[in-house]
């Protein structure tokens, strides 16, 4: 379930219950203009006279959020510049600027609110391009309270076949289930700089290194050296 709420600064107005978002992802841009599809509002009458109201004080900018069983929130994203551009029953187009989430995002989002992720590898599951999605949601879903010193880990190259494919198993391997380590190069150099759970790295076994040696060609040395920062 989703909802809509006009962007006051404050806590969250929720205006109308969503049954779904369509076109909320986008794996080519974080920012930019789009057409939402919103699929069966619970009140499009009052939704629509509150953006209306909104575009005639020129501040017609708002949030979508996702929530869970509660109606709690679970994530959200941003859109300015809101305009109803359709209306058809229960559904309502909107068009606006957009802060956009990878694809495959909001697929974890619902697994994790549905007690679908509790092994290593659930991301195995996504498709190719959904797995940035999955990466982002194990970066906004992680837990770095307890810091890990002198971390001994083990990577197998025979794991992975591409590059998101490395960072999902890089991270489960020092965060456990749904862990996040990097989704980039400078994410993972970032990781281990900061706060993403470890402090010290003792040992780096990378099994079948040399077929992740010939995936990833002069990034390997790369990857390996930042690994070892620590």
């Amino acid at each position: 379930m989703f909802a809509f709420a006009l962007d006051t600064l404050e806590k969250p107005q929720i205006i109308s219950l969503i049954e779904n978002v369509k076109n909320l992802e986008s794996n080519k841009t974080n920012f930019g203009f789009r057409k939402l599809r919103l699929i069966n509002v619970e009140n499009p009458t009052r939704l629509k006279l509150e953006i209306e109201k909104a575009i005639d004080n020129s501040d017609n900018h708002g949030c979508i959020y996702l929530l869970d069983q509660n109606n709690s929130i679970l994530t959200g994203t941003f859109i300015n510049n809101i305009k109803i551009s359709k209306s058809d029953k229960n559904n309502l187009s909107l068009s606006g600027y957009v802060w956009h989430q990878p694809k495959g995002y909001y697929k974890a989002w619902k697994m994790k609110m549905n007690n679908q992720i509790n092994d290593k590898n659930i991301w195995k599951n996504f498709e190719k391009n959904e797995l940035q999605g999955w990466l982002v949601f194990a970066l906004n879903n992680m837990n770095t309270e307890s810091s890990k010193e002198d971390l001994i880990i083990e990577i197998n190259g025979d794991h992975f076949n591409n590059l998101d494919e490395f960072f999902c198993t890089l991270g489960e391997e020092i965060n456990g289930v749904a862990g996040y380590f990097g989704r980039n190069i400078p994410a993972l150099y970032d990781c281990m700089r900061g706060g993403f759970g470890v402090n010290s790295i003792e040992k780096l076994t990378w099994k079948n290194h040399q077929k992740s040696k010939k995936l990833f060609k002069s990034k390997f040395c790369k990857y390996l050296k930042i690994l070892m920062l620590k």
